[in-house]
């Protein structure tokens, strides 16, 4: 018979992988709407040199080199003030939404130590190993549900019944 204790600790950690990897769905679908923008800034970026990565020597230094290069990227792809609001909406959702999914997959791995323990599992190297397997899933699931291709089966679907 499973203790309540168990079943408690299974629930929490699933809960909390949910509030990993539903926020990033979400974050992921609101994004979407802003394809058009990423494709702007991924070409005006083309034309920016990029910043080398030896520069993570010294994090602060690479940090505001990468800044400084998105700077000249949006000021190539911003035209108007409703462009403006559009990039700074953009930005806002991401960062947003990446505190919330990161706020969930630090739930999820605190989750999983205390449901590992109460198995009396306590080798490090199954946290490691849990915490890497359902963060490809969570990242997998998002990635999944928002697939075109995923939605286009669903519409056909619907139209053949």
């Amino acid at each position: 018979m499973i203790k309540i204790s168990t079943f408690i600790n299974f629930i929490s950690f699933l809960g909390d992988w949910l509030l990993f990897s539903f926020p990033l769905y979400q974050g992921l679908m609101e994004l979407y709407d802003y394809k058009w923008f990423l494709t702007e800034f991924n070409q005006s970026s083309k034309s920016q040199p990029k910043i080398s990565p030896l520069y993570w020597i010294a994090p602060i230094v690479k940090i505001y080199l990468e800044k400084k290069r998105a700077v000249k990227i949006l000021g190539d792809i911003i035209k108007n003030e409703s462009d403006l609001r559009t990039a700074m909406s953009f930005i806002d959702k991401a960062t947003a939404w990446y505190f919330v999914s990161l706020g969930g997959w630090l739930k999820m791995v605190s989750s999983l130590y205390e449901f590992l323990g109460e198995l009396h599992i306590e080798s490090v190297l199954w946290l490691i190993v849990g915490t890497v397997i359902l963060t490809f899933l969570g990242i997998s699931s998002a990635y999944y549900r928002i697939n075109p291709k995923r939605q286009e089966n669903l519409i056909s679907k619907l139209k053949d019944d």
